[in-house]
Formats: structure tokens, C-alpha cells, sequence
């Protein structure tokens, strides 16, 4: 307890007393804590970040989206944004309407930044550079309204998502919603989805047309996973999406969740220093699984605190269109723990309840406000404790050997608008089987 009556004069830490080394280690903070003095800003005609944008139009609306990478939100704001965790968003939106509308920014981000707020994280130099820059990041930013016939563009300074941006732009106006929804690559992280074209993965694709015939193909998809070889199953295959591409990644991205990253030198040591320090990394990579001899088309996670617990998903496209939208089939499973393993870097221990994990991931998309309606299916492995299966760590897991089935949409949808299809009765089922 002596230690801690001690003053300031005479206490001393490594043979210097505490007087001496207070300032140096203010010091230290201050200098750790400097932003970069401020550069003048290029113009947005030379970055060529646009070029990468989306642009769609309906009903006299005409929205376009881009978001600048790391290198060219710096040129576009002569400071890294992104060392903040912050993403310009850029929006323009042609209203070609006889009403006006405005943009209900939140929709883009509900955590987004002010104009104001960001200049002040990146704030540095004279009160006059600094009034320069709050002057700047404002005129750059999104304004409302939009009246009939004019054209409005700026940015929303929003949370930083790598790889791909999820942008949703909801305009409202005294009569009218409408809801764009937009999925913007963002160079800088490397994914699985971007080492195959998904459009050229099935060279011929059966059209479904009737429910009943999309009920009876996704029961005769194969039940699992498996190693590369073919000869092991892993993994049930226990979800399916149906929808737009664009649409289905969405609503993903804005429940948080976010594609893994490829497995090389530097999301390897990013996932070691996550392993050794407990921290999240939202991005880290899952090993390969593998359903119609290749290995996933798309990893994602969703991170729960640490790279130690997160839930992850696997999906592949299917050969089938339902009514014109893609099939996807996938598998989700929580992890409750982790381990350094090689190759794969990490092995994650799974938690056995496969069906909760499931029918979270219902519930969490739900709220995304994109789900327009849900399934259920046979076709999985049930797997009980009479009759247990394992996957290739090899964990044990038990299911109902049912399929979510969840169909995705462009228009919102409320909580109690949400379609429960009666395809096959959700069994229930101790961990027995009875």
C-alpha cells in the first residue's frame, strides 16, 4: 500500500523520479497524437475513383454512388481519413421529378459522421488551417433538399467498411419513397469473391419458375461440405439465399457482416497479432470448403468481439435462376474458440447447436429490412446425438437436417411484412433425435 501513498516527488520509476519523466512522456502522447499538417486537396476530376461508381434510374430519380480507396480519399481530402476509420461516401442524385426529395442520411450509415465531426478528427495546424479545413469538409459534403429538376452531389462521411461497401440511399419526398441500394468494390483487400467471375462460374443455368420446383431442387442439393478431394464431408449445408446479387451482399454488409480475406503474407500476420492479442479483425480468413469441386465462392464473418468468436458463413452459387434471381447455397457455424493451426493459420472450434446458429442468422438479416420471405427445407445432415456427424476439424455438430431458405428483395421490408412460406414444418427435436 506504500506504493500507492507515495507523491509525486518522491516516488521514482527506473531510478528517475516521477517530476523528471511526467513531461517527457506528455511528450510522447502529444507527438503519438499529430496528424499530419493538412495538403491541399485535388480536385475530383483527377481522381478517378467515379469511374468505379454505380449509377441507377426509376421513376425520374437518378442516383449515382462512388467511394474513394484509402490513397484516393487522402488526395480528395489532403488527410487520411481512413487512419480514423472513416469512409467518404460519395452521392449524386438527379431529381427529374416534379417534387422534392431529400436523402435520409442515416439510411446510408446510422453511425455516419458530420462534415464538421470528420475535419475535426483530422484537424492540424494554424486556427486558420483548421477553419479551412471545417470550411472545406462542409461545402464537400451532402446537402439537402433536392428540388424538382436540379442535381445534387457531396459526400457521407461514413464508418469504414474495406473491400466492399454496402451504399443504401433512401430518398423521401411528400408522396414517395424510394430505396437504391448499391454494392461498391473498394480496392484495397483481397478477397475470395474477386478471384472468379460469378456471372461466367455456370456456363448454362436452369430457370425455376414455380415454387414447388425451387422446394424440390434445393432438397436435392448435396447435404454437406467437403474436403478438397471429394471423399470427406464437412460442414451441413444448412442456408440458402435467393435474390439479387447485389441485393442478398447488402443486406449482409449492413448486419455487419464482411467478407474474409484471402489467406496470404499479410492477412496471416494480421490474423496472428489478432490471435495473440485478442482483438477483432473483421476481415480475417476462414480455410477452404468445398461443393461442386471448388472452394467457396464468397467468405464472410461477422466478428463478436475477438477473432476468437465470430460467426462465418460459406456460400456458393448454384446452377439455378428462381424467377430470374440468383440461388446461392451456404454454411454458417459460430465459433466459440480458436487455435493456431498450419496451414490455414487459424482452426476455429464450432458451437454443436448448428440450428441456432441458423435461425439467428434469419433474425439478424430480418433487420435488415431486406428479407421478404423464409423457407425451410430438407436436405442437410441431421446429425443427433444416437447419430453424430463431424466436420473436417473434425468438430461434432446436431441439426434438424433443415435448409433456411431466405428470399431477398430491392424495397424494404417491415418486420411483420416478412412472408412465412409453408414448404416443410420446422421440426423440433431434442439433441436425442426424439
Amino acid at each position: 500500500m506504500a506504493l500507492f501513498t507515495h507523491s509525486l516527488h518522491d516516488s521514482t520509476w527506473t531510478g528517475r523520479p516521477i517530476r523528471h519523466v511526467l513531461p517527457v512522456l506528455l511528450a510522447l502522447v502529444a507527438l503519438g497524437g499529430c496528424t499530419p499538417a493538412w495538403k491541399a486537396p485535388e480536385s475530383i476530376e483527377t481522381v478517378p475513383f467515379r469511374e468505379r461508381g454505380m449509377t441507377e434510374t426509376r421513376d425520374g430519380l437518378t442516383v449515382t454512388v462512388g467511394v474513394p480507396d484509402r490513397d484516393e480519399t487522402t488526395r480528395l481530402f489532403g488527410t487520411s481519413l481512413y487512419k480514423e476509420r472513416i469512409q467518404p461516401v460519395w452521392i449524386e442524385v438527379r431529381n427529374d421529378t416534379g417534387q422534392l426529395y431529400i436523402v435520409l442520411k442515416p439510411g446510408t450509415d446510422e453511425d455516419l459522421f458530420s462534415p464538421l465531426e470528420t475535419a475535426y478528427q483530422r484537424r492540424s495546424g494554424s486556427k486558420e488551417t483548421k477553419v479551412e479545413m471545417q470550411k472545406f469538409f462542409y461545402d464537400a459534403s451532402f446537402h439537402n433538399p433536392i428540388p424538382p429538376g436540379t442535381t445534387r452531389s457531396g459526400y457521407l462521411f461514413t464508418n469504414l467498411d474495406e473491400g466492399y461497401k454496402a451504399v443504401n440511399v433512401d430518398l423521401v419526398s411528400t408522396e414517395d419513397v424510394e430505396s437504391f441500394t448499391f454494392v461498391v468494390q473498394v480496392p484495397g483487400l483481397t478477397v475470395d469473391v474477386d478471384q472468379l467471375d460469378l456471372d461466367a462460374v455456370w456456363p448454362e443455368r436452369f430457370e425455376l419458375t414455380e415454387p414447388e420446383e425451387l422446394r424440390r431442387a434445393l432438397e436435392n442439393l448435396p447435404c454437406c461440405t467437403t474436403n478438397k478431394a471429394g471423399d470427406r464431408n464437412g460442414d451441413p449445408l444448412n442456408i440458402v439465399f435467393v435474390g439479387r446479387r447485389n441485393h442478398i451482399f447488402s443486406a449482409l454488409i449492413r448486419r455487419d457482416w464482411h467478407q474474409t480475406e484471402v489467406t496470404y503474407a499479410a492477412s496471416a500476420w494480421k490474423t496472428v497479432k489478432s490471435f495473440l492479442f485478442g482483438s477483432r479483425y473483421r476481415y480475417s480468413p476462414i480455410s477452404p470448403l468445398y461443393v461442386y469441386g471448388r472452394a467457396q465462392d464468397m467468405g464472410a464473418q461477422k466478428a463478436r468481439g475477438s477473432i476468437h468468436l465470430r460467426n462465418h458463413m460459406r456460400v456458393w452459387q448454384t446452377p439455378y435462376l428462381y424467377q430470374g434471381k440468383e440461388v446461392y447455397i451456404g454454411q454458417i457455424s459460430r465459433d466459440i474458440g480458436v487455435k493456431l493451426n498450419w496451414p490455414t493459420i487459424t482452426t476455429h472450434a464450432i458451437d454443436p447447436d448448428l440450428d441456432d446458429t441458423r435461425d439467428v442468422l434469419i433474425g439478424d438479416l430480418a433487420y435488415s429490412q431486406s428479407l421478404h420471405a423464409i423457407a425451410w427445407v430438407k436436405g442437410s445432415q441431421r446429425s443427433t446425438l444416437k447419430d453424430t456427424h463431424y466436420n473436417l476439424t473434425p468438430d461434432p455438430y446436431f441439426s434438424d437436417g433443415l435448409r433456411a431458405v431466405m428470399f431477398f428483395g430491392e424495397r424494404p421490408t417491415a418486420l411483420n411484412e416478412i412472408q412465412m412460406l409453408d414448404w416443410e414444418p420446422h421440426r423440433k427435436m431434442g439433441l436425442d433425435g426424439e
